[in-house]
């Protein structure tokens, strides 16, 4: 019997990881995960659990490594936005945890898949419907997530420089719902707002790339079968570039709940989004060509997130 190939998702207690940690799993592969502090929330899923801290060099990272010895890394961990001492945080995490982990396989998985998950934050100039090929630009950025996207750039980096065998999988605005099955907070709290019959804000000039978990994760399993060659960057993205309004609007007509609720406004008067890039949207075109896994548009991944509405 062939042996299992086994795939170890750094980060695999979080929203995005944990999808993947599952997927692996349904997928046939022996799957491992590191977490910080809360092991896989559902105790049933049969993945072993690496406790590892990314915020600072941790001799555990490398003795998950050597244990398990990966055929496949996919990097997803990232640290809470709102964080004392962010910026080191945010450079540990995203830029140096993947760089040691990059030294530790080169001893222990020399010709293993790495793959970093990334972001449209890392285009900062709010042109919108990014390619795969242009060059981020995360400097330009003056909002909040500007350490993250700098950071995010520059793990992009590391990873490129360090591993031939590297995908960039950059996604963007991920919901859905988490393992448990509760909804993301984001979509949850629309959808409270909306039943409750209370007016909800939102901006018709600032345009996004809704991604549905689950379609991400799919897509993600996709493009680390031994089958598929391409090595680079990928915009695992939804389909479809919509403002904050229109995606709000979608999920009200799908619901059946009041469109009268959402109210239009331009980013400019929001002070907190006032120096946030308009438009951050991914063209995943060229990722849909390499791709058997469909990437849904809005109204697919409503009926998806929602089946029985």
């Amino acid at each position: 019997m062939a042996e299992k190939k086994r795939v170890l998702i750094i980060g695999g207690s979080g929203f995005v990881g944990a999808h993947l940690v599952v997927a692996a799993l349904a997928h046939g592969y022996e799957v491992a995960y590191t977490y910080l502090k809360q092991p896989f929330p559902v105790k049933e899923v049969q993945a072993k659990g690496y406790q590892v801290a990314l915020d600072r060099p941790d001799e555990r990272l490398e003795a998950c490594l050597t244990d398990f010895q990966p055929h496949t890394i996919i990097y997803c961990a990232v640290p809470p936005f709102v964080y004392a001492n962010g910026d080191e945080v945010h450079q540990q995490v995203n830029v140096e945890a993947v760089r040691r982990s990059l030294e530790i396989l080169g001893r222990v998985a020399p010709d293993a898949l790495f793959v970093y998950i990334s972001t449209n934050a890392v285009f900062g100039g709010g042109r919108g419907l990014y390619r795969e090929v242009e060059i981020p630009d995360p400097e330009v950025r003056q909002d909040p997530y500007r350490t993250y996207a700098l950071t995010k750039a520059a793990g992009e980096q590391i990873a490129v420089q360090n591993w031939p065998n590297t995908l960039i999988a950059r996604t963007a605005v991920v919901d859905g719902r988490y393992v448990t099955g509760a909804l993301y907070p984001r979509t949850a709290g629309m959808v409270e707002s909306l039943k409750a019959g209370q007016i909800l804000v939102r901006f018709r000039d600032r345009y996004i790339s809704p991604t549905l978990i689950d379609n991400f994760a799919e897509a993600v399993l996709e493009v680390i079968e031994p089958t598929f060659n391409y090595r680079g960057v990928l915009h695992l993205a939804g389909s479809e570039r919509v403002t904050d309004y229109q995606y709000a609007s979608y999920l009200a007509r799908h619901l059946g709940l009041d469109q009268n609720l959402i109210q239009a406004e331009s980013i400019a008067a929001s002070p907190a989004m006032a120096n946030s890039p308009r438009d951050h949207s991914l063209d995943v075109s060229f990722t849909q060509s390499l791709l058997q896994t469909r990437l849904l548009g809005v109204e697919a991944q409503l009926a998806c997130l929602f089946p029985a509405e």
